[in-house]
């Protein structure tokens, strides 16, 4: 059924792959040539498409010029303070879909996967994605050989673990799910999207950007990493409110969990496999989204 409606749609299709291509060169080298041209063939794809249009693209060219202008350690503090608080704004509205300019594509309505879940939608959402390419596009330290993916992973692992037993039993403790093993026709469409679209962004902003610019202000201070992971992990929460209050508290959770990995590895690939992780245990063996009473 989603591969149908995936495949009736071709040029819409095309430009999200293009979209994903881009976001994944960045892991083989972070080229302005390499990324800038397939998101603009992307866009291009988009624009026809009906899937984003004039002032969705000029949003996104300020983004990038807010980012880079932050990442600019040549210019005076102030301006590039204003650029970072203004390119928070910015990404916020735009993952919030509060832009105007972009026709994310939703590509699952209202499916139950469960008889006890909450129907589950999904959208393709071009916007919030683009603002995760803009921040790994200022030169965030990928991971780029399989020695570094090795030692990520060893130091990765542990954190995982420990955070997934707490979040499972804190999600059962709480009500917002119970055990439901299923494995739907739509895994690997869900898997990809998540992965790229949605945990690739969120690491990219909450611990790339305002995690690691947050230890900068406050590595003077005692607690200054303490802090940081916290008020990070905190507003992690406060994004997923839209869930509800249980989910917020759940999020907060993962957000610690997925920050001390990225802490201790700094690396983000340590946050998004974790945050990866998480989900994917949670669709396969969890109710997904969440129980129908909460």
């Amino acid at each position: 059924m989603i591969y149908d409606l995936l495949w009736s749609n071709p040029l819409s299709l095309i430009s999200y792959f293009l979209l994903l291509l881009s976001i994944l060169s960045l892991w083989i080298k972070q080229d302005i040539k390499i990324w800038g041209t397939i998101t603009a063939a992307s866009l291009v794809c988009g624009v026809i498409s009906d899937r984003i249009d004039i002032i969705g693209i000029i949003s996104i060219v300020i983004l990038c010029l807010l980012y880079h202008t932050v990442n600019r350690i040549n210019l005076i503090l102030f301006i590039r303070v204003a650029s970072g608080v203004l390119a928070i704004i910015l990404s916020v509205m735009l993952a919030a879909h509060l832009i105007p300019g972009f026709n994310n594509w939703k590509v699952v309505d209202s499916v139950s996967l469960t008889e006890t879940s909450l129907p589950y939608s999904m959208y393709l959402n071009m916007d919030k994605t683009l603002v995760g390419l803009a921040i790994l596009s200022i030169g965030i330290p990928l991971v780029k050989s399989l020695k570094e993916w090795s030692s990520v992973l060893r130091s990765t692992l542990p954190v995982f673990l420990v955070g997934l037993i707490a979040l499972a039993s804190a999600s059962q403790i709480l009500g917002y799910t119970h055990w439901d093993f299923k494995f739907p026709d739509l895994f690997f469409v869900w898997a990809l999207i998540n992965l790229i679209f949605t945990c690739v962004s969120e690491e990219a902003f909450f611990r790339g950007f305002l995690q690691k610019n947050l230890f900068k202000i406050l590595q003077k201070y005692k607690y200054g990493n303490i802090l940081s992971l916290i008020i990070v992990s905190i507003l992690f929460g406060l994004a997923h409110f839209a869930g509800g209050f249980k989910y917020v508290i759940l999020s907060t959770i993962a957000g610690i969990v997925y920050g001390y990995a990225y802490q201790k590895t700094e690396r983000i690939e340590a946050g998004i496999l974790c945050h990866f992780g998480v989900n994917t245990f949670h669709f396969i063996f969890l109710t997904y989204p969440a129980l129908a009473n909460t």
